[in-house]
């Protein structure tokens, strides 16, 4: 009897504990959610706010990004007039170099076609003379095998 009366007891704190439980869990819903009802404006209140900022930085920069441009274009401009003073120069300078490595070439190609055309010469003699040599040599060739032939038909007859 005294121990269902302990189980019976034990029971009942657990079923009270966990209607605390549930009331406790209602209580931090309801105040959740209160909190979220009141803090929605003030956080789209702070959006707005941090969005207004952003623009106003992002016009800020945008501006100082143009006078940047501005400043950079005036001075490539005065830098491109300062440099076309000496674009005379520049073109008197340039064709001096071309003419200069024009008869450097010129001079070069030159002794190249001097020099191929007696290796030329060169090679043609060298061939000149032996297909001359070879020409000498089957020509006494053939003669040595007539004379060959002609003394075996003398042996035979």
């Amino acid at each position: 009897f005294i121990m269902a009366k302990q189980v019976e007891q034990l029971e009942k704190e657990k079923k009270e504990l966990q209607e605390r439980l549930k009331n406790q869990e209602k209580k931090i819903d309801y105040f959740e959610r209160a909190k979220r009802l009141e803090e929605i404006p003030l956080i789209k209140t702070a959006y707005e706010e941090q969005r207004v900022h952003d623009m106003e930085l992002w016009e800020q920069q945008e501006e100082e990004r143009i006078t940047t441009l501005q400043l950079e274009r005036e001075k490539a401009l005065e830098h491109k007039n300062r440099l076309s003073r000496m674009l005379e120069d520049r073109d008197l300078f340039e064709a001096r170099l071309k003419a200069s490595r024009r008869t450097v070439y010129e001079d070069k190609l030159k002794q190249f076609q001097e020099r191929l055309a007696e290796e030329r010469r060169n090679r043609l003699e060298e061939r000149k003379k032996q297909r001359k040599e070879e020409r000498r040599t089957t020509y006494y060739r053939e003669k040595e095998e007539e004379e060959q032939r002609l003394r075996e038909e003398q042996l035979l007859k």
